[in-house]
């Protein structure tokens, strides 16, 4: 009778857990997701039919969705909804439900929501699960003509445009173990809950469930379009089991060469990067630039922080002549800024630069890292932040890095650096001949610092630092650090770059 009894409890606690078709706001969500988590995980079947399984790049790409189809297309002019078609590298089904009247609804899979551009489908193939992601598309009175701005595709990954640049970042749900040993996870956004737009709304809002072998999660995006697209991302986490990393608001970038890269591969642009640098602010402490760069090497940087401001990777260099690229524009790819709102108390931002010999693959991670997490599903993580894509994140008045050079002094082997800063609010009202003065310190390896001065750089308005390094034969590594002083004052970003033999 014991047993009997315990049997049916268990019986009324799981149907008692929420289900998808529950789910109509964020706390519906985070029991569902917390649910998951309680239980071992399943991973998301894979039954996809052989002839989309097969797909190339190209036989994907020519599947295209009908524009008169989308998602919500009927409600008027607002925000509408494309999906994408499962195949190639993009086999995993995404389930998907509209909230209309705080009711659930399923959205099936469907055909004929496609134009399959000439290819010969069998009669006999299956229909997939689900879809493999979906964009979202402003409404045309936007900008007067079809502008899809946001995309959700593949594992958590998404991505954003503004009115002015282009795709380029991947922001995603969460980083598992991307650093301290242990196999590193991608768990998936596995169902999306999208809300119905009205005509006159600016902003698009929908949920979204992660699943992974060691946690699930609830997400809330609320997107808003613009020349800064903002978005406001709310999550809650839970852990199946005990994880090495967890990082927060990660977002990826590509940087195989750029300006102070040596040496260079041999290629006809100058430049090939969506992004140049790291950015972060914490409150009480200083602005840092770190340029980015890449070797033979993974390499791994921390920046504690307590209070953090925010922080994000960006993309400065907007001149063409330095690029080169007709096709790929990397001048024109966004730059995106985490303004954290809640969840963000003690821990520190990482940036992990792997090695690359080529374009096609981001090799640039960034995301904020928690000094403490829970490790059991009956304990929330949870956190807020807004996420900027824009053309870049301004540090207040301080004088700002544009360039990070260096090279060889002639018939030496001392290391020239050559830093370009912008000019700031500190200036203002100084005589003509004023100039700055430029404190350069080695924060970690041995080299000396020689000739550390500073010129008025008239081409830009700004100013132009100098300094050389004698590096001993046996160092492997220095941590630099540059700010421009008007006397005790920082008048500009902490210009702090990682050198490696």
């Amino acid at each position: 009778m014991l047993l009997s009894a315990a049997f049916l409890a268990a019986l009324d606690l799981h149907a008692a857990d929420p289900g998808p078709e529950d789910v109509t706001d964020f706390p519906s969500l985070e029991a569902h997701a917390q649910a998951l988590a309680r239980a071992a995980h399943v991973p998301v079947e894979q039954d996809l039919d052989s002839f989309f399984a097969k797909l190339n790049y190209d036989g994907h790409r020519r599947i295209r969705f009908r524009e008169d189809k989308a998602l919500f297309g009927g409600a008027g002019d607002t925000f509408r909804v494309e999906f994408f078609h499962p195949g190639w590298m993009f086999k995993k089904p995404v389930r998907f439900h509209q909230i209309t009247d705080e009711k659930a609804e399923p959205v099936g899979f469907d055909s004929g929501l496609f134009d399959y551009g000439g290819l010969e489908v069998p009669a006999n193939a299956g229909h997939p699960a689900g879809y493999a992601g979906f964009r979202v598309l402003a409404p045309d009175s936007f900008l007067d003509r079809r502008f899809e701005f946001l995309v959700f595709m593949g594992a958590s990954y998404y991505r954003a445009v503004t009115t002015e640049l282009g795709y380029g970042i991947s922001a995603r749900g969460i980083a598992v173990n991307t650093v301290g040993g242990a196999p590193e996870e991608f768990p998936d956004f596995t169902r999306f809950w999208l809300a119905r737009p009205k005509p006159g709304d600016d902003t698009f809002r929908l949920l979204a469930l992660l699943d992974g072998p060691s946690l699930a999660g609830a997400y809330e995006f609320s997107a808003k379009p613009g020349r800064t697209t903002e978005m406001r991302v709310r999550g809650t986490l839970f852990l199946r089991q005990k994880v090495e990393m967890l990082g927060i608001a990660p977002f990826s970038s590509m940087f195989w060469y750029g300006e102070n890269s040596h040496p260079k591969p041999y290629d006809f642009r100058p430049e090939v990067h969506d992004s140049d640098g790291l950015q972060i602010e914490i409150e009480n402490g200083p602005a840092i630039w770190r340029p980015l760069d890449v070797g033979r090497e993974t390499r791994m940087s921390f920046f504690q922080a307590e209070k953090l401001k925010g922080f994000g990777l960006a993309g400065r260099d907007r001149d063409f002549a330095n690029f080169q690229d007709l096709e790929a524009r990397y001048h024109q790819r966004p730059s995106v800024w985490v303004e954290p709102v809640a969840g963000f108390d003690k821990g520190a931002v990482v940036l992990v630069e792997l090695p690359t010999g080529e374009e096609t693959w981001d090799n640039i991670v960034a995301m904020w890292k928690p000094e403490s997490v829970p490790q059991t599903p009956d304990e929330a993580l949870r956190f807020e932040y807004k996420l900027l894509w824009h053309g870049g994140h301004e540090p207040g008045g301080l004088c700002k890095v544009a360039a990070t050079r260096r090279g060889f002094v002639m018939d030496s082997d001392d290391h020239l650096y050559v830093l370009d800063f912008e000019p700031g609010m500190a200036e203002r009202g100084k005589a003509a001949d004023w100039t700055p003065e430029a404190r350069v310190r080695v924060n970690a390896g041995a080299a000396e610092v020689l000739d550390a001065r500073v010129m008025r750089n008239a081409e830009s308005g700004g100013w132009r630092a100098f300094f050389k390094l004698d590096v001993p034969a046996d160092t492997a590594l220095l941590e630099l650090i540059c700010e421009l002083h008007d006397g005790p004052l920082v008048i500009s970003e902490r210009w702090q770059y990682q050198w490696r033999r």
